[in-house]
């Protein structure tokens, strides 16, 4: 095997042992949604790249479709244009089901609708990180899924039993060995609940439908639980596989922001300030360059042959960054931690634009009915 197919193999070995310690301690943090989709794209990864390079299949107990659509669903916009109004109708799809599963048809006591809500809202202090329609896309969960309460569970598991099936084949480690892995303290942020139809028309100026406005809450969920949890103190392989997740999550979504500046849904005067806003920062544009998406595709899909002849004689998991960028790894976690918060912070700030009510999402939020 040669040096540079080694060093794949380490580090889809560091993202399985991360990923895998994460979810195991996850418990009831709602970091298990965007860990569980992280975990399948790596694994999907990995698994296309041993079958490629090297002849050898690693299967999984997972249902491939649904594994796939949790992969594509990490790429937000980051595909062909034209592929933005797909998605943008999974989203409404998935809007329309969860709402469903939360107002049946057959429901008894309608008078008592008020106590229902179709959105959770996983907040940290002011700034929204993650909803269940957003959740549900990260995890690949089907319309026909998602309108069924009693269905959310045995398909999360499926996910997860295969990225666990991936750590333990590329790691040897049991579950006690994994769990010591990927240990990083989480605040718990605070739950609130409301209604999609309430919600929305108050978020982005009030200039978005529901599916794109969905769309872009799901960007932002992904960029805030990168920024918030895609850390790890446990081991340096673990630390480098952390970063290499808060990278891949950054360049997903600055690409996907720059997809939207041909939109028509983006020419009202609130969102074109901000995506012109984005789109203007030179650091943003820095992390979509050419050095840096030939990173992203190296470090990502595990295709190192183009920096072969270029790699250290004892290459380590980060080496590829310093190859690819010719930045050394302190200014590279810098800059990727510095976009991180500037995207966050933006899109919040834009998220946070009320409709022609005047109200904001919050003033449509509430505590969960005990």
């Amino acid at each position: 095997m040669e040096l540079h197919e080694q060093l794949s193999i380490a580090i889809a070995v560091s993202d399985a042992r991360y990923t895998a310690g994460r979810l195991l301690n996850a418990g009831d943090h709602p970091r298990s949604w965007p860990f569980s989709q992280w975990g399948v794209m790596v694994a999907f990864e990995t698994q296309k790249h041993l079958k490629d390079v090297h002849g050898t299949s690693l299967n999984f107990d997972w249902e491939d479709d649904v594994a796939e659509a949790a992969r594509h669903g990490g790429k937000f916009f980051d595909v062909r244009s034209t592929q933005i109004d797909s998605i943008l109708n999974d989203f409404r799809l998935l809007a329309e089901a969860t709402t469903r599963a939360y107002y049946p048809e057959d429901r008894r006591g309608r008078a008592f609708d008020f106590l229902r809500a179709d959105l959770s809202v996983v907040c940290d202090r002011s700034e929204l990180v993650l909803t269940n329609v957003t959740g549900h896309f990260m995890v690949g969960l089907s319309p026909h899924r998602g309108a069924d309460l009693n269905l959310w569970g045995p398909h999360i598991r499926k996910l997860t039993m295969g990225i666990g099936q991936m750590a333990g084949a590329l790691t040897g480690m049991n579950v006690q060995e994994l769990s010591v892995h990927g240990s990083h303290i989480d605040g718990f942020p605070t739950y609130l609940d409301g209604d999609i139809a309430k919600v929305v028309p108050a978020t982005f100026g009030g200039e978005f439908d529901t599916d794109f406005a969905l769309s872009m809450i799901s960007i932002q969920s992904t960029v805030q639980s990168a920024r918030r949890w895609a850390h790890a103190e446990c081991c340096n392989t673990c630390i480098a596989a952390a970063l290499k997740h808060r990278f891949v999550v950054l360049h997903h979504s600055v690409r996907s922001i720059l997809q939207l500046r041909e939109r028509a849904e983006v020419r009202g005067p609130v969102a074109a300030a901000y995506v012109k806003s984005l789109s203007d920062s030179a650091d943003l544009q820095k992390i979509v360059s050419e050095p840096f998406r030939k990173l992203r595709n190296g470090w990502f899909h595990l295709g190192l042959g183009d920096i072969a002849a270029d790699l250290p004689k004892n290459p380590n998991i980060l080496s590829p960054v310093i190859t690819y960028t010719r930045m050394e790894i302190e200014e590279f976690a810098d800059l990727v931690n510095q976009c991180l918060n500037l995207l966050a912070e933006t899109i919040d700030a834009w998220l946070l634009e009320g409709g022609d009510s005047g109200f904001t999402l919050f003033d449509f939020l509430r505590q969960p009915s005990e």
